[in-house]
C-alpha cells in the first residue's frame, strides 16, 4: 500500500520540487525491488464487528476488576477495623492504667465500637468473608469484656482481657498480610 506524502520544500517554495511523493510502505511486496510502485489490494477480509470484540473485552476487564476492587476494597475495611480495635485496647489500657477519665473512656469505647460495625457492616455477604465477620465479632466482644471488667473494678481480669485482645489483633494483621 502506497501513501502520499507532501514533499519538502525549502522556505522559498522551490517550485521545481514535487508536489507528493509515492513511498512504498514496508509489506508491499508486489513488485519488491522495482522501486517505488502503487500497489493496490483487492484482497477483502471478513472481520467480526470491532465493536463485539471491544464490549466483550471490556465486559471481561470490568468484572476482573470488580472482584479485585472488592478484595481490595474489604481488605482495607479489615486494616481499618483492626486500627478501631488497637485504638480501642490503647484507649482501655490507658483507663486500666489510670491515665484517663472514665467519661473519655466510654466515650471513645463506643465510638471505636460504632466505627467498627459499620466498616463490618460493608464487608461482602459471602461466605468467603464469614471468617472476618466472626473475627469483627470476636474483636468486639474482647473490647467490650475489657470495659465492662474496668467498669466493674476487676482490673486482673481486665488486663487479660486486653492481652487476649491484643494477641487476637495480631493474629489477625497475620492473617490479613498472608491473604491480602
Amino acid at each position: 500500500m502506497t501513501h502520499n506524502f507532501p514533499a519538502r520544500t525549502s522556505s522559498t517554495r522551490d517550485r521545481r520540487a514535487p508536489k507528493t511523493r509515492d513511498v512504498a510502505l514496508a509489506g508491499d511486496t508486489a513488485d519488491a525491488g522495482q522501486g517505488h510502485v502503487r500497489v493496490v489490494s483487492r484482497r477483502r477480509v471478513k472481520r467480526s464487528p470491532g465493536w463485539s470484540n471491544r464490549a466483550l473485552s471490556a465486559v471481561l476487564l470490568l468484572s476482573l476488576v470488580s472482584c479485585t476492587n472488592k478484595d481490595e476494597q474489604s481488605h482495607k475495611q479489615m486494616q481499618e477495623i483492626l486500627l478501631w480495635s488497637a485504638s480501642a485496647e490503647m484507649i482501655l489500657d490507658a483507663r486500666l492504667g489510670g491515665r484517663v477519665p472514665e467519661g473519655f473512656t466510654d466515650l471513645a469505647v463506643q465510638r471505636c465500637h460504632r466505627e467498627i460495625l459499620q466498616l463490618s457492616s460493608q464487608l461482602p455477604q459471602t461466605s468467603r468473608y464469614d471468617e472476618a465477620r466472626a473475627a469483627v465479632v470476636r474483636l468486639n466482644g474482647l473490647i467490650a469484656a475489657a470495659h465492662d471488667e474496668i467498669g466493674q473494678g476487676r482490673f486482673d481480669q481486665a488486663h487479660q482481657d486486653l492481652v487476649e485482645l491484643h494477641s487476637y489483633e495480631v493474629d489477625q494483621r497475620i492473617l490479613l498480610g498472608a491473604g491480602g
